[in-house]
């Protein structure tokens, strides 16, 4: 039989990235390697094709829906979830088993086969699945090493065939939102390297997410044991531009995987070899140099798998790491380090993505400002904002290549969020030295900008300082001012929206007009009452004269008036109170739902987006709060509250007052107690321009809805609330907007799925919370190791040894063990917090740890048998760190 007649199998070799539906990611990436001239072991692929036909001819398609039939909703599931998986893969597996695999293709196999010389061959499963844009599924399908013989071969594949349906693939999916249907398994055969040594290499650092890094870990043996955590390797990171070797861990590997008559077995390593290391320095820039190949071709950096024989290194498989914060976009290039903020979670505490609409929207605000400030602006993507995972990001670097700006914020650290401020300012010191070569001259910058300035910004300036005077003066009157301003504003949107006819005129307004207005014009509201943001410490400084104590300032603070989410939660709870007392059921025909609604139907949980749905849209949230409120009968302790803050407050600047004057500073009490009262009548208004910014979102909503609808009835859109899944340039384009609905909605439910970092640098460093931890000596209740996925967690310790024990696990728990394998995959849906004995940052925990955003901590000696059940701790993903806080 020629090779060319085979149906069911084709050799590696002739494989290229078109086979990928035939040869699943596995299959297609090795083939496109052995293209790119690789070291890639002899091999070849059972297609997809065959795994339809075994289905096909043991009837396996309609009982495998059946069993599937019965799971639900991971996030919703009781204790015995996952119990329930795996008795449906059980099942399963017994389908697959009791299946005979059609002749014609195992007469497919067997040629092939034969032309491998019938050795020992690593089977591996290579799903259509696998490997996607957004999905890495880090061993959850059935790798089979040393397999020999044609029984045993043919055994494996429908092995590894029945493992798409596994528990840990499985409740993956569900977790990822993958649909079951029309899923395929291709099978990869490869020649086995009887490996001296093996391991993992990352082409981009996993951990910190530097791109400019490679983090590569290396065990002796067969691979096995470093990706089931049974070992802890030996680990280097490299300088992938200057090709140095930056840290180098040799660890203490107790065991490795061998080859045996019957497969593979786990053996303990000799003592001398225990401790030594596994690669020389000439070996790791070997697999530095095949790494960069490996992430040139496919142009992405990769997770390879490699083993070492006689003296040469093969590459056994490769795959995108998805794991990693995408980089933000657009990328800048020869600009030296850049250093973005997050804007979501700084400016808006929202670590949510925006929709595809909400992104474009405050994208456009930014240009909106440009185009204001900058006399030769020509429109285009402002270079000082970025995209990335569904977050804006805006590059903060050009202020801090100063040294006088720098020691101004650690000086001076602003209040608003101070674990990001902490966390850029110690970036910032880290960098100082590649920050400080790049800057400019600051009467250059500054030339630049006043040759550039719009007149506009002069007249700005003018009638924003006469706002701020304004309110100086007379306080009561501005306040009131901020509310014409604010309410006049929203009428002239609504006016917009009635006199506006057509597509083209409705998203050239909301596109192009409406973002400069909003992000301009709403801060004017606030202008009015600004001044008042001094007074606080004005006043301390006054009172610090006359005065030891001033901690009674903290009472001035309560309960300020004027404030429209204060009062809306007053509001909520006096109607509360008047449906309990009547005995009446929150409708929302009911007057009181009604009446409110009205007036804060259009806030959301996540107001700032633009393409969330409001209250008023969807208000069971408020009737269910209000329910909650009525069961609890805690809505007179929250209205006395109110009352005792503003009751304390008055109380705190007439005692203040009169201990000034006590000391005989009459005209600094005067000052003093002006000060509060304005402060207190004034500082309300703060939350005022984003009351009307939402409000103003409600009414473009409802603009873009109305194009949703006629997008509609032409048949370009399924639902007119498809069009917040759109951006503005794609609305107006002539391509299918269907498929650009369907692309933009599965991108926005993985970037729902991803843990955004405070902080990223143009390397990809991500940072997620300040860097400052003190890593001090380890103890009775301080355990350092091996930082494996980012994040920080408290919660109670729970000890398993076997994932069989995941019934004694709660959601939130950390789960202690020794390390993690794919079968406890199903618990990660559960923990908070992972800490392992062994494992490295690329062994299985720590990939599925970091996919979940799971914070990890590996390494940890004798971490199963120092902590205890119940203990509450604090891990840290970042610097390694378990600390017991209560036993």
């Amino acid at each position: 039989m020629k090779s060319n007649e085979q149906k069911y199998v084709k050799s590696l070799e002739d494989v290229t990235k078109k086979d990928f539906l035939y040869a699943g990611g596995k299959g297609t990436n090795l083939g496109e390697m052995i293209t790119a001239g690789l070291p890639i072991p002899e091999g070849f692929v059972v297609l997809t094709n065959a795994y339809r036909r075994f289905v096909e001819g043991n009837n396996l398609a309609e009982k495998i829906k059946g069993l599937l039939s019965d799971i639900e909703d991971l996030d919703n599931q009781e204790e015995d979830s996952f119990s329930q998986i795996e008795r449906i893969s059980q099942k399963i597996k017994r389908l697959f088993e009791a299946g005979k695999i059609p002749d014609d293709i195992i007469e497919d196999i067997n040629y092939m086969y034969e032309v491998l010389g019938e050795a020992s061959v690593a089977v591996r499963s290579s799903a259509t699945a696998e490997d996607l844009p957004g999905t890495s599924f880090a061993g959850q399908y059935n790798t089979y090493l040393n397999i020999r013989g044609r029984e045993q071969l043919h055994k494996s594949v429908k092995d590894c065939w029945a493992s798409l349906w596994n528990a840990r693939a499985l409740s993956y999916r569900v977790k990822q939102n993958i649909k079951n249907e029309g899923l395929a398994h291709g099978v990869v055969v490869q020649k086995l390297i009887d490996a001296e040594k093996s391991g993992i290499l990352f082409t981009a650092n996993p951990v910190n997410g530097r791109r400019d890094q490679m983090l590569l870990n290396s065990s002796w043996g067969l691979g096995e044991a470093i990706v089931g955590g049974e070992v802890t390797p030996d680990q280097w990171v490299m300088d992938k531009k200057n090709k140095k070797i930056l840290e180098e861990k040799i660890a203490k590997k107790e065991i490795m995987t061998i080859r045996n008559d019957k497969g593979i077995e786990f053996v303990e390593v000799t003592r001398k070899d225990q401790e030594s290391r596994t690669l020389d320095s000439n070996e790791v820039m070997e697999l530095l140099e095949l790494g960069d190949k490996v992430e040139k071709y496919f142009s992405s950096p990769q997770d390879i798998e490699w083993a070492y024989r006689d003296g040469k290194f093969y590459l056994v498989q490769s795959r995108p790491i998805t794991s990693l914060y995408p980089l933000p976009q657009p990328e800048d290039y020869d600009k030296g380090l850049r250093i973005y903020m997050n804007f979501n979670l700084y400016s808006q505490a929202m670590p949510e993505p925006f929709t595809p609409v909400g992104e474009a929207m405050f994208k456009e605000m930014f240009v909106g400002v440009s185009k204001l400030v900058n006399k030769d602006y020509k429109r285009k993507p402002v270079n000082w904002v970025k995209s990335a995972g569904g977050r804006v990001f805006l590059d903060v670097t050009e202020p801090f290549k100063y040294e006088r700006i720098q020691e101004r914020l650690k000086n001076n650290p602003a209040d608003k969020d101070p674990v990001t401020i902490r966390t850029l300012i110690e970036l910032i010191d880290k960098n100082k030295d590649e920050l400080l070569k790049n800057k400019k001259s600051a009467m250059k910058i500054l030339t630049g900008i006043i040759t550039k300035m719009n007149p506009w910004v002069i007249k700005f300036c003018i009638t924003s300082l006469y706002k701020v005077m304004y309110g100086v003066i007379s306080p009561q009157k501005a306040v009131s001012k901020s509310y014409q301003y604010g309410e006049n504003f929203v009428s002239s949107i609504e006016n917009k929206k009635k006199e506006l006819k057509t597509i083209e005129e409705k998203i050239n307004y909301i596109a192009n007009e409406s973002p400069k207005e909003l992000f301009i014009g709403l801060f004017e509201v606030v202008f009015y009452v600004s001044a008042s943001s001094t007074y606080l410490d004005r006043a301390e400084k006054i009172m610090k004269k006359h005065l030891e104590d001033t901690s009674e300032l903290d009472k001035v603070e309560k309960s300020v008036p004027n404030s429209v989410t204060t009062e809306m939660g007053m509001e909520l709870l006096g109607i509360v109170k008047k449906l309990a007392e009547k005995k009446e059921e929150p409708t929302l025909d009911h007057p009181e739902v009604k009446n409110f609604l009205n007036k804060y139907g259009h806030r959301s949980s996540l107001e700032v987006d633009l393409g969330i749905p409001r209250w008023y849209e969807e208000p069971q949230y408020v009737l269910n709060l209000i329910e909650s409120y009525i069961e609890n009968k805690n809505y007179d302790e929250g209205l006395d509250k109110f009352q005792q803050g503003k009751k304390e407050a008055e109380e705190a600047i007439v005692n203040i007052t009169n201990k000034i004057k006590e000391k005989g500073a009459n005209r600094d009490a005067k000052k003093v107690e002006k000060l509060l009262r304005n402060f207190r009548e004034m500082f309300g208004i703060r939350e005022l321009p984003k009351f009307y910014l939402t409000k103003s979102f409600g009414i473009l909503r409802e603009m873009l809805m109305d194009i949703g609808e006629e997008l509609k009835r032409e048949g370009r859109l399924e639902d007119k609330k498809d069009i917040f899944y759109l951006r503005f340039d794609e609305i107006t384009s002539d391509r299918d907007l269907r498929e650009i609905v369907d692309k933009n909605k599965e991108k926005y439910q993985r970037d729902l799925q991803m843990n955004a970092p405070l902080i990223m640098t143009s390397t990809g460093e991500s940072i997620y919370s300040g860097l400052s931890t003190e890593k001090g000596e380890e103890g009775t209740n301080y355990y350092i190791g091996l930082a494996v996925s980012p994040g920080i967690y408290e919660g109670r310790v729970k000890v398993l040894n076997r994932p069989e024990e995941g019934k004694k696990l709660k959601k939130g728990e950390i789960l202690v063990t020794k390390g993690t394998n794919p079968a406890w995959t199903p618990l990660f849906l559960k923990i908070g917090g992972l800490v392992m004995e062994t494992g490295g940052p690329i062994s299985h925990g720590s990939v599925v740890a970091r996919e979940y955003g799971v914070p990890a901590v590996a390494g940890v000696r004798e971490a199963t048998t120092k902590l205890q059940d119940g203990q509450l701790v604090r891990i840290n993903g970042e610097t390694g760190s378990v600390e017991v806080i209560e036993e």
